[in-house]
């Protein structure tokens, strides 16, 4: 097939990408002029520049394409609620408009367990309710599953929803794991409840092979998936082996939620305060995230597309742990 990615360039985004080329399709990556773009080097692959918050960009990435995977967002865990509605949802109507106008069969729409509010949960599918306004992050993903939605059923083009486990980890990842893994490495790292509660998880691998059944297999169309390993290790558990593979001191500080989110809190309205660019050392979206069992069932993705994760726990681990070293000798080096 001819395929689009949005934000091919990111941490998912080129893992699906290369994992698209391996399995024959041709693939067309949409860049952010200015971003880097070094995750996509050595890929046989086609770049265009465009920005989703400009629809005048859009019909070139879009046209010729059968299906576009909507990865282009703004991921981050603090920051005014106005930028994120202006990337992640109108950015999503934009594309979803364009890939319709374009004849594009099948638009999928990359969103987030965030949609659901982080209160505890254990064996959440699909049919969770979409609560989780507490955050604009999750805001814009509630609003960009409801444009993509929209537009697919006013024009007929088919549309794919993907909701991944909470924590997506593997090469690449330098938004999320990478951090941890210096802070791991510094020995500043915590946790919230010593750990315990529990978390479902992707190794990126085994995740964009599941995206890739849900938007390319007809029994995909006009459906929503939870993609996760079907692991549920606690926060404490994950970390370690992450220590041990990183071959550093295993976390030992916590902090109980009753004292780490009002501080949070408190960092979060003295940043907002001074317009910080940078969010504070503690968010109340990083306590709520790992304070409480987030457990979700994604059955839906094994039953109806056969989904099956191929990459174990232990395995991902190692892979990732390489390629943030390989990435640590590339920065020191000054090759990135």
């Amino acid at each position: 097939m001819r395929v689009l990615v949005t934000g091919a360039n990111g941490f998912i985004g080129s893992n699906l990408s290369k994992k698209l080329i391996e399995q024959g399709h041709e693939v067309r990556a949409m860049v952010l002029r200015g971003t880097p773009e070094w995750y996509l080097d050595g890929l046989n692959l086609e770049r265009v520049y465009a920005d989703v918050t400009s629809p005048e960009t859009l019909p070139a990435a879009v046209d010729g394409m059968e299906v576009v995977f909507h990865l282009a967002a703004r991921a981050s865990d603090w920051g005014p609620l106005e930028l994120f509605l202006k990337i992640n949802a109108v950015g999503s109507r934009n594309m979803a408009e364009a890939a319709a106008k374009s004849g594009v069969k099948r638009f999928v729409q990359m969103s987030s367990i965030a949609v659901h509010r982080y209160r505890g949960i254990i064996g959440a599918d699909e049919n969770w309710p979409r609560d989780g306004f507490d955050f604009p992050y999750a805001v814009s993903k509630i609003k960009a599953e409801n444009y993509a939605v929209e537009v697919a059923q006013k024009t007929g083009m088919e549309v794919t929803i993907i909701r991944p486990g909470v924590f997506p980890f593997g090469p690449n990842d330098t938004t999320s794991f990478y951090q941890m893994a210096e802070a791991m490495e510094q020995g500043v790292f915590g946790y919230v409840n010593s750990g315990r509660p529990r978390v479902s998880i992707n190794y990126v691998e085994n995740l964009v092979e599941g995206m890739i059944l849900a938007g390319t297999l007809p029994v995909g169309a006009n459906q929503t998936f939870i993609i996760e390993d079907g692991l549920t290790p606690t926060w404490r558990e994950l970390t370690e082996k992450f220590a041990d593979a990183l071959g550093c001191r295993r976390p030992w500080l916590s902090l109980p939620y009753a004292i780490a989110y009002p501080v949070a809190w408190t960092m979060d309205a003295l940043f907002r305060v001074v317009r910080a660019e940078k969010p504070p050392p503690l968010t109340r979206y990083r306590i709520k995230v790992v304070a409480r069992d987030l457990v979700f069932n994604g059955e839906k993705a094994r039953r109806l597309l056969g989904f099956k994760p191929k990459v174990g726990l232990d395995e991902g681990i190692a892979r990732t742990v390489q390629a943030y070293r390989e990435y640590k000798q590339k920065n020191l080096a000054g090759g990135l």
